[in-house]
């Protein structure tokens, strides 16, 4: 996991530089991989997320100050006199006016069983964040990489839709000449016009749909709008794999990210429960000391020294145990027996998602057995398309075959082309799903090509 995480350290890096030498450019180049840097970097919810692992991170690391004691220090002034009494002259003097000054410094701790439990809970939440956090950096990376190939299959479809259109306008300036020759009536040839206009607005209305899709992509990269990016990964050099769902799910499933996160649920409500448990049911040792001291008559006369000097200390020692949490029916008894009740609710659930992962992993087994079978069935319907489309091209240039021919077969071969491109497209959708279902950094690395 760490060196996963320098490996998109490194990436992010190189990235930063090429930003800042191509700042007065026109664009960048960016993979993938690049591109899922960018994006973990630049998420705001991302960053959110990490300021609260931090916070749950700080509160683990300083859980010993739970034996830290409350610590208070006070101060005193006071003034006495007779108020009512009618003091014998002979025996009045003004010491009977009296000031007193004290000081007193406490502390006290309180503890039981449950202080143990409490600071294990921190690290039961500090996990959870952990487990949190690097869910929602899987979930980006998948993402982002469906965008990045989705950005690459409107890219290409959009060529193949520029050939199309080139060779329709192609035709269309042959036909025009053979009409002028005298080869072909005006009727075919203003219907290979027709057919050369016909392919603009479909062709305009994709490219739309590109640029908003890759303004979009920009945005979540954090990349300016006025940057170009030259995507430079392709769906060329995917990557075929052998799939066993049997196999996969006996590995995988119990390390899935929802498994984990509720496995940690889990932990943390039992030990919620034994925390209420022992906070309730377990005797309390309280500690406790003060020291006093106080000067009588501070400022009457000119010494201090001549005045009355006192202080005190105490330590104490208390035992106390709670008992109406035995009681049944009492509030600790009900909270107990709920969180009781929620703890197997959630090992209900946890056994829901083990069902729903297997049919996930089941499913996403079948499809991309599907997509590589289409896959390998569309390749050989391209090149039969390419063959046809040559041939038809050819004879309509010998005058044995009609613009219609050669147009079906363009459209034929573009059809080809389209296909195996959005399987391709479809395939590496899936298996981006798959990696994340089963929790793996990289599928390459657990998979074996055919």
């Amino acid at each position: 996991m760490r060196s996963f995480y320098m490996k998109k350290g490194m990436i992010f890096l190189i990235l930063m530089i090429s930003m800042i030498l191509n700042s007065y450019g026109e664009s960048i180049n960016i993979s993938a991989d690049g591109a899922v840097a960018l994006a973990l970097e630049n998420n705001l919810t991302l960053q959110s997320d990490s300021l609260d692992l931090s916070m749950k991170e700080r509160t683990h690391d300083t859980a010993w100050n739970a034996f830290v004691p409350e610590i208070s220090a006070g101060g005193g002034l006071s003034y006495s006199q007779m108020l009512f009494a009618d003091p014998d002259p002979i025996y009045y003097s003004s010491t009977n006016e009296k000031w007193t000054v004290s000081a007193s410094v406490s502390a006290s701790l309180s503890l039981n069983a449950g202080v143990a439990t409490g600071m294990k809970q921190y690290l039961i939440d500090y996990q959870a964040g952990l487990l949190s956090y690097d869910d929602a950096q899987k979930k980006i990376n998948r993402d982002v990489r469906k965008q990045y190939f989705n950005l690459i299959t409107m890219e290409t479809n959009l060529k193949l839709k520029e050939m199309d259109i080139a060779l329709a306008q192609k035709r269309y300036e042959q036909a025009r000449e053979n009409y002028r020759n005298g080869l072909i009536s005006e009727l075919e040839m203003l219907q290979s016009q027709v057919t050369a206009e016909n392919n603009k607005p479909a062709y305009n209305s994709l490219l739309t749909s590109y640029k908003n899709a890759l303004m979009n992509f920009k945005l979540i990269l954090g990349v300016p709008g006025s940057v170009d990016l030259v995507l430079t990964d392709s769906l060329d050099d995917l990557h075929l794999y052998k799939l066993d769902a049997d196999d996969l799910i006996e590995k995988y499933s119990a390390n899935r990210m929802d498994v984990l996160m509720i496995n940690k649920q889990i932990e943390s409500l039992k030990n919620t429960r034994k925390l209420k448990y022992q906070s309730e049911r377990t005797p309390w040792v309280s500690l406790s000391s003060t020291w006093k001291t106080g000067v009588v008559d501070g400022f009457n006369g000119d010494n201090w020294d001549q005045d009355v000097w006192q202080d005190s200390a105490t330590i104490g020692l208390s035992l106390s145990f709670p008992l109406d949490g035995f009681i049944p029916g009492s509030s600790t008894d009900v909270a107990l027996e709920n969180l009781d009740d929620q703890i197997q609710q959630l090992e209900l659930q946890r056994q829901l998602i083990f069902d729903a992962a297997e049919v996930e992993i089941r499913n996403l087994v079948m499809t991309l057995q599907n997509s590589i079978d289409t896959i390998e069935t569309y390749a050989l319907n391209v090149d039969l398309a390419e063959k046809s489309f040559e041939l038809a091209t050819e004879a309509y240039g010998l005058g044995t075959r009609e613009l219609l021919d050669v147009e079906t077969a363009q459209s034929g071969l573009l059809s080809a082309s389209l296909n195996v491109l959005f399987e391709k497209y479809n395939y590496k959708t899936k298996l981006l799903d798959l990696e994340y279902a089963i929790n793996s950094d990289d599928i390459s690395a657990i998979l074996e090509e055919k």
